[in-house]
């Protein structure tokens, strides 16, 4: 899939595993249509209002002529690194130390977007078989996002990290059965209370800790995205499921359990350690204990057990199955604030560059005005940053 391709003096892209062809998977579900165009969700006329205004352009918003450091592309501390710590990792050549900062960042990478096409996909479906009109016209905002999402993480594989995976194989069993399932809410548990959580686990650590610029500003801008897309979830759902008898209830309750298994236990880099053929078993375990799969669970859980228990899938199965995982504690955290912060730190950072671009560009004008023969000073900068207007920033490759 070769979707923003600029030219670049990025490294060589390798492609571990089978990238070939395409997935077929058939489809199921009815398509709705809505002939009341006049009554109106205040809720979801909102979400949807905001998924109009706060679209951004990953060409203009985001400094692509950032070179990071080809040893270690997105800035990551070592307790990023699943082994780092262990006698394995202290066992390897520096060489081999830099090949795995580069194949935990593609393949962490890789996986986001393998999910950003299912969220592509999955929300489609959800725009065709959801009932409600401003529901669908809010879905269409989310595939713009997720469009924008797919485009800029694949350029950013292919341009900055050089390193891409196939689809793990815990996230290619969740992608299957929900694509093969008719009833739309199984896409909404799926991805909006499930996998959106955990990008935004996965992206406000990043936006924290990450030492790489361009990085962390990407982090906090899919985050500001995903806060939307998991607060359209939560309104849906629970809404939904009051109608809903104990025992459909219970059969969803069941299939988000299984979902949050899948993403504790299975999602661990399997394809990263049999590539990086360290010994794979061993790996995995070291990976699975890690002080890094500890932090991204806490992260995980801390906002998709509130989520659960928002809409109404918190039975006693449920209860029973986030105790055994020992995240039941999470229930009485309140997400609220967490979210409003994601979407805080996006529109602040989106106001400091609006602000250094101003001031860049009275720079320039004054010096130009002093010496209409010279150059601007910082016009570098300037092109490297783009512009507000469509398309790609001027001095940048189409």
């Amino acid at each position: 899939m070769s979707m923003s391709n600029p030219k670049s003096a990025g490294p060589r892209l390798e492609i571990i595993g089978d990238a070939a062809g395409c997935l077929a998977i058939p489809l199921a579900g009815t398509a709705l249509f809505q002939w009341d165009y006049d009554t109106h969700d205040e809720q979801l006329l909102n979400l949807y209002v905001r998924g109009k205004q706060r679209q951004w352009d990953a060409d203009s918003r985001l400094d692509w002529s950032h070179q990071p450091d080809p040893a270690d592309p997105l800035g990551m501390p070592d307790h990023f690194l699943w082994i780092a710590g262990s006698a394995l990792w202290e066992r390897l050549p520096d060489r081999e130390k830099v090949r795995v900062r580069r194949h935990t960042a593609g393949w962490m990478y890789s996986q986001f977007l393998h999910a950003e096409q299912f969220a592509l996909l999955g929300v489609g479906k959800i725009a065709q078989t959801v009932p409600d009109m401003d529901a669908k016209l809010y879905a269409a905002t989310q595939l713009m996002d997720e469009a924008r999402h797919a485009e800029a993480f694949n350029r950013y594989i292919s341009t900055k990290i050089g390193v891409r995976y196939p689809i793990s194989a815990s996230l290619g069993s969740l992608f299957d059965q929900i694509m093969r399932e008719s009833r739309w809410d199984f896409a909404c548990i799926a991805g909006h209370i499930v996998i959106e959580n955990m990008g935004l686990a996965a992206f406000g650590q990043q936006r924290d800790q990450l030492r790489d610029p361009f990085a962390r500003a990407f982090a906090t801008y899919v985050a500001q995205d995903e806060a939307r897309h998991v607060a359209f979830g939560r309104i849906m759902l629970r809404r939904y499921y009051p109608e809903l008898s104990e025992a459909e209830l219970a059969e969803r309750e069941e299939f988000a359990l299984e979902a949050c298994w899948a993403l504790r236990d299975r999602f661990v880099g399997e394809e990263m350690w049999e590539a990086l053929d360290y010994g794979t078993e061993e790996c995995l375990a070291i990976a699975r204990r890690s002080p890094a799969q500890r932090e991204f669970r806490r992260r995980l859980f801390m906002r998709v057990v509130p989520a659960l228990r928002d809409i109404g899938l918190f039975g006693p199965r449920m209860q029973d199955g986030l105790a055994k995982m020992g995240v039941l504690g999470f229930t009485r955290i309140d997400d609220e604030e967490t979210r409003r912060r994601d979407e805080l730190v996006a529109e602040e950072l989106t106001r400091q560059e609006l602000a250094e671009r101003k001031e860049n560009i009275d720079a320039t004008v004054s010096l130009g005005a002093g010496d209409p023969g010279a150059p601007p000073a910082g016009r570098e900068h300037l092109l490297a940053r783009g512009n507000d207007h469509p398309g790609p920033p001027m001095g940048q490759p189409s």
